[in-house]
């Protein structure tokens, strides 16, 4: 098995057999203007399309889609196993702000998102970067996570705080339960992937309406496995255009008004729950079984590390 990440770089390699690829997390190489995967795949000795192609991601109109992958989201069902493991119970009494958003690997599109929310003075928010200081003089300091910041950042990089201890500790009552709605920056933007991972969920736990941040047709992923994603609210016509950085400015200026002043209503927060409940019944688990029960795929059961029992 090869495993793709974000830090996976081409090095000549020359597949001579077919091979399971596992995609957990891969972008385009800015550096060589190419796709290390697809090098990967063309390179190969062996037929290309004989390896099996496993992404953590949902693919639209992907240049990999002609290779057949299968798509299966471990990462979601392993992330929401923790959360429940953990018994995290939110609390949505307390709304006071209209959006948040969180931020740690500064990505173009996340870099982008800083400069339109300046730009557009978009300031009623909750927020995380991974500075200790705040360098955006028009973003409210109060609603700065300064202190808890280098701990969670030494935490992540060290691989000693789990996502829903980031969440728990850090992230629950200072970003998310605060504010009513949540610019998700998932880490895909160049890519037409939809990438869902603990952005996303934290999202949910925190009874936010989502908007996905230059994410391709996220909001059709979630909608698929039967979210509400608002859309007679939140205006998802971005998802689908396809210069990224466009992609990431229409999804805060379509909803402009949207993020300059929001409350939630008794109505919403019922639909919010459905989100929740989606969640906690398995929904993402369930996806994962279902996907390797149809292809009987052994192998990427043994990497999910999830409780599954064969149908009879």
């Amino acid at each position: 098995m090869i495993l793709i990440t974000s830090l996976y770089r081409y090095q000549d390699e020359r597949l001579q057999e077919p091979t399971v690829i596992f995609v957990v997390d891969h972008h385009y190489d800015e550096a060589t203007k190419t796709w290390p995967l697809q090098q990967l795949l063309e390179n190969s000795i062996c037929d290309p399309y004989s390896h099996t192609l496993l992404f953590d991601m949902h693919l639209h109109d992907d240049i990999f889609v002609k290779y057949n992958p299968l798509c299966i989201p471990f990462f979601c069902a392993t992330t929401v196993k923790e959360f429940q493991k953990e018994n995290i119970v939110p609390n949505w009494t307390n709304k006071t702000k209209t959006f948040n958003f969180m931020i740690n690997k500064m990505r173009p599109h996340r870099v982008a998102l800083l400069k339109l929310v300046e730009e557009l003075n978009l300031t009623d928010c909750t927020y995380s970067l991974p500075w200790t200081t705040n360098p955006f003089t028009s973003l409210p300091v109060t609603n700065y996570m300064i202190g808890t910041e280098t701990q969670m950042l030494q935490g992540i990089r060290s691989g000693t705080i789990m996502n829903w201890q980031n969440y728990k500790q850090l992230l629950q009552k200072t970003v998310f339960e605060p504010s009513c709605i949540s610019l998700i920056t998932e880490p895909t933007y160049i890519e037409k992937e939809a990438l869902i991972t603990e952005k996303t969920i934290m999202s949910i736990y925190g009874g936010n309406i989502p908007i996905w941040v230059g994410g391709w047709r996220c909001a059709d992923s979630m909608q698929r496995l039967g979210f509400d994603v608002f859309d007679d609210i939140v205006d998802h016509s971005y998802q689908t255009l396809e210069d990224p950085l466009q992609r990431v400015r229409n999804s805060i200026t379509l909803n402009k008004k949207l993020l300059s002043n929001f409350e939630i209503t008794t109505s919403i927060i019922k639909r919010l729950q459905h989100n929740l409940d989606l969640i906690t019944s398995g929904v993402f688990e369930k996806e994962v079984e279902k996907q390797l029960h149809e292809t009987n795929f052994t192998l990427c059961r043994k990497h999910a590390g999830l409780s599954l029992q064969p149908k009879v």
